[in-house]
């Protein structure tokens, strides 16, 4: 059973759970609502820190402000990113791989592959509690009640919500007297969520690209990444984790060396591998075997330089001037997971941070995953499409300008509700040509 079917299997499970246990009103008992496998908790308590936090209102309206024209930014940007995708998804027609597998579009822990569990929940929840908790501030701002806080779980936990009071925030079913809230207002509570998350971001990344980055150095070598089963390396006992540091009286620093000295070699030559293990430098005695596709020695392993990579990482701010920098930030974790696993080895902290010890890789990687899983949950609200922050905040403006050159009030919600539907629905097929396409092109 491949891992998507298990998944799948272990989700069915849990939403014939969630039936019974709504059949039977458990879940009504304990006031978690039930819409389809989507579980709705909400508590009252937190609310009047709510009050508290929502004091400096000036602040916060100019805080709200300034994610509007953000948010408009954001739209553009995340629209492109879908359009070229599905473009040069249909153009190239890949067949599936982990990079465009349905489970790693989700920013869900344990599900994506490519977010580690341990920091990945650290970046969720923060998350979710600064863009829910940017939301019931706002609403507070503009005197809007907030009637609970809460989890939206569907088997894990998914996000989070301030339940401000609909009547009041949009004016519907509204009493005569009731509080309603003007546009301004709206536009500032729907885009507090988006700029909380991206001033996260912004301060996380401030210190992992600053700080933090400059404070490690790599160690000499090159970094084993992975070794092909069956070839001379694991023949002679070399293992991913390990550093290469020089092979026969040839010092190897990154992968252009590297590759230097095995352009060089023959099949059956004889190879001393000066390796350190943990630290403990071995010597490895490899005879190579011929290179499949050119007419020289073949090792077997898969080499990484760790100061190509502490550079490449460094560059990413300098490129953030341009489309393709942004990108590469929004995709900095199929290129790029963290100090974990078989590239910790290859850095250590100097400076403030060799104090630190192994705890300065734990700061390390949390301000990594709470940037980026802000940066995206920022962007990915941004599109305009409903029930999303975006969806909100382009139907509020459009509405806005609808009501400048439409006269008729009936004209105004036909128009703008027809736009906001057809552009919702083109994200949403935009979405599913990215999911599904390189499984329909196998299978022609």
């Amino acid at each position: 059973m491949d891992y998507l079917t298990l998944a799948l299997v272990i989700f069915a499970v849990y939403w014939l759970f969630v039936i019974f246990l709504n059949s039977r009103g458990t879940l009504e008992r304990y006031g978690i609502s039930a819409y389809g496998p989507l579980l709705m908790l909400r508590t009252t308590r937190g609310l009047r820190l709510l009050d508290k936090l929502a004091n400096p209102k000036k602040f916060w309206r100019v805080f709200a402000d300034i994610g509007i024209p953000l948010t408009v930014f954001g739209m553009f940007f995340m629209l492109a990113i879908l359009l070229i995708g599905d473009y040069r998804l249909l153009v190239t027609q890949p067949a599936p791989t982990a990079l465009n597998a349905p489970q790693n579009v989700l920013l869900i822990p344990g599900i994506n592959q490519f977010i580690p569990l341990t920091w990945g929940l650290i970046g969720l929840i923060v998350t979710l509690v600064v863009h829910e908790l940017s939301h019931g501030i706002l609403s507070r701002v503009a005197d809007i009640k907030v009637k609970s806080l809460g989890l939206l779980i569907a088997l894990v936990p998914i996000g989070a919500f301030a339940e401000p009071d609909e009547s009041q925030l949009l004016g519907t079913d509204a009493k005569p007297g009731d509080k309603i809230a003007t546009r301004p207002e709206r536009l500032r509570v729907f885009s507090a969520g988006i700029t909380a998350n991206f001033a996260v971001a912004l301060i996380a990344f401030l210190l992992f690209f600053g700080p933090v980055l400059s404070s490690i150095t790599s160690v000499d070598g090159l970094g084993i990444a992975g070794v092909v089963s069956g070839s001379p390396a694991e023949k002679a006992g070399l293992r991913p984790g390990m550093v290469v540091n020089q092979i026969d009286s040839v010092k190897i620093s990154n992968t252009d060396e590297f590759q230097t000295f095995m352009n060089a070699t023959y099949q059956g030559q004889t190879i001393n591998i000066i390796a350190s293990d943990q630290g403990v430098s071995r010597t490895f005695v490899v005879v190579l075997d011929k290179n499949p596709n050119y007419d020289k020695g073949f090792l077997g392993i898969q080499g990484r330089s760790a100061s190509d990579l502490l550079g490449f990482l460094k560059s990413v701010p300098s490129n953030l001037n341009s489309f393709q920098g942004w990108a590469v930030l929004a995709a900095l974790p199929f290129l790029f997971g963290g100090f974990t696993g078989d590239i910790a080895h290859l850095y250590q902290p100097a400076g403030w941070g060799a104090s630190l010890g192994p705890a300065f890789f734990w700061i390390a990687n949390t301000l990594l995953w709470v940037g980026w899983i802000n940066f995206w949950v920022g962007l990915f609200n941004c599109l305009p499409a409903v029930p999303l922050d975006g969806g909100h905040i382009f139907r509020e403006l459009f509405k806005s300008l609808a009501e400048k050159l439409l006269r008729n009030t009936e004209d105004q919600e036909r128009v703008t509700s027809v736009l906001v539907t057809t552009l919702g629905v083109v994200i949403l097929a935009s979405f599913l040509i990215l999911l599904v396409g390189p499984y329909i092109f196998g299978l022609f």
